[in-house]
């Protein structure tokens, strides 16, 4: 999964307001706070910790909940100005508080990365699509094949990425049709895995026999979700149908030595 700059921004401006906010909407409500229940002044508490969760993801969620729990017992319950609570009640809307501010902005943060994947899957498939085009326009074997590399740079944040036909040079970690990476060592992550810089090989199959490989040279830094790595096996899949269909001269100058664009 990768971390634009904007997702780092929303991020740190999510913590920024987690922290600030419920310090702020309870400096807010002093003036009303003997006038109002305990109960429904946590709940306006509890409103900014969904925000701050929405801003900027479950850490930001979590502190929320937290500065939320210490200024209300420091602004809105009595003693005033102290961490100590005075009744049972006020240790009730505390505990609640702080329990229902950190399930909220779990809840919060999980829709946010269930629309971020969301979003991600939907590139994964526009990026495939490209290649479909060119296919359902009869582009050249040369344009479908440098398309393909760019694609695949391009969904899965690689370093390199460049075609190969046999013999191969070496064996490397494979991709498999299902997603999976056949490697013994590899960096496994909640939302996927990153892509060894050594390189991993992406079979290429023409009437299902391998006729060549891609060869990913992957970013440690990015996490690659299973949705990316299916939509590359398919890439590389159109590339083998576009061999499959092309005249011995086309794959002849395709195959004259490695394509590295």
């Amino acid at each position: 999964m990768r971390w634009s700059d904007e997702d780092r921004v929303r991020t740190v401006v999510g913590i920024a307001f987690a922290a600030l906010a419920p310090v702020v909407v309870a400096l807010v409500l002093v003036p009303i706070r003997s006038e109002v229940d305990n109960a429904n002044l946590a709940l306006i508490l509890v409103l900014v910790v969904v925000a701050a969760a929405i801003l900027g993801g479950r850490r930001a969620g979590a502190v929320a909940a937290i500065m939320a729990t210490l200024s209300f017992d420091f602004f809105l319950t009595k003693p005033y100005l102290s961490l100590k609570v005075e009744t049972s009640n006020d240790v009730e809307t505390v505990l609640t508080l702080l329990g229902v501010g950190l399930l909220v902005g779990a809840v919060a943060s999980r829709r946010r990365r269930a629309e971020r994947e969301r979003d991600q899957a939907a590139d994964a498939i526009a990026h495939v699509h490209r290649v479909a085009d060119l296919l359902a326009r009869g582009a050249p074997l040369d344009d479908v094949a440098e398309s393909v590399t760019r694609e695949l740079r391009d969904l899965l944040s690689l370093h390199d990425c460049f075609l190969e036909f046999p013999p191969f040079l070496y064996a490397m970690p494979r991709l498999e049709r299902g997603g999976n990476v056949d490697a013994s060592e590899q960096r496994w992550f909640a939302s996927g895995v990153a892509l060894s810089a050594d390189g991993v090989e992406l079979p290429v199959l023409e009437r299902g026999d391998e006729s060549a490989r891609f060869v990913l040279v992957g970013n440690p830094d990015v996490v690659v979700t299973i949705e990316e790595r299916v939509a590359a096996v398919a890439l590389a899949d159109q590339l083998g149908t576009a061999l499959a269909l092309a005249d011995p001269a086309a794959r002849q100058r395709l195959t004259q030595g490695p394509r590295q664009a």
